[in-house]
């Protein structure tokens, strides 16, 4: 039923599960929090987690055979940490964009400064051909204190993707405050578990899910779970998600 698009799944890659046991059991928790489909996205993160689009690739036709008697969905992409640089290296193939279309790059900044050039980078890689969409942005610290630092990229169309944990307050009160104030201000378009062990960051949905529809309802969670994530995958154009509480209008 539903759709993840940022997780952490591949063994030995980064810093997500480290076994093919803890990936297969990260395949079945996924299943019963109702997951059909999922992309996989390991960081591509210079000098930290230089993974090879090749490398990946050779790893994840493993994934896809473990995956399968799950009836598994699975989808092969990455999350690139944010540099100068990235047009280049999208255009160079050292990125992998999510999908069969490829068209959408999942992108993830710097965790203690909102960096320079942000939006200039981000238009050069749709000149490049990739549609960036913005990791977690709920999670910088420089968020949370003031979201309002994203409005720029906000209101440039850069579809953004909240963590069902951030929703779920697992990551404390001023990153969930900040995620419903991203998504009341419009600007989030998906909703991804970001999990990375079968312990901890599991690939948690159902949960974040009925806190979405009971605040917002259901047709807002239904965008962020089920058609967007879907669009995603097919390369086609996202479609926007008012998150609107009753008695109130958007800051």
């Amino acid at each position: 039923m539903y759709t993840d698009v940022h997780c952490h799944l591949l063994p030995e890659v980064d810093d997500g599960a480290k076994s093919w046991a803890e990936s297969e059991e990260c395949l079945r928790i996924a299943q019963a929090e109702r997951v059909s489909r999922l992309a996989v996205t390991p960081h591509v993160w210079p000098d930290r987690y230089p993974n090879r689009p090749d490398d990946l690739r050779e790893v994840f036709r493993d994934f896809q055979r473990r995956a399968a008697p799950l009836g598994l969905e699975c989808h092969l992409g990455c999350e690139a940490y944010f540099h100068l640089d990235l047009p280049e290296w999208y255009q160079a193939g050292r990125l992998l964009a999510m999908g069969e279309a490829g068209r959408y790059l999942l992108v993830e900044l710097p965790l203690t400064l909102c960096p320079p050039g942000l939006l200039q980078t981000f238009y050069a890689l749709r000149l490049a051909g990739a549609e960036p969409v913005l990791a977690h942005p709920e999670r910088y610290p420089y968020v949370s204190r003031d979201p309002r630092r994203l409005e720029d990229l906000g209101s440039s169309g850069v579809p953004f993707q909240v963590t069902t944990h951030s929703l779920m307050g697992l990551f404390g009160g001023a990153v969930q405050r900040a995620a419903f104030a991203l998504m009341e201000r419009g600007w989030v378009r998906l909703l991804a578990s970001d999990a990375h062990s079968s312990r901890g960051r599991v690939p948690m949905f159902r949960a974040a899910v009925r806190v979405v529809a009971a605040r917002y309802g259901k047709e807002a969670a239904r965008r962020l779970c089920v058609e967007n994530p879907r669009r995603l995958l097919e390369g086609a154009p996202l479609l926007p998600v008012e998150c609107l509480r009753p008695g109130r209008r958007r800051a």
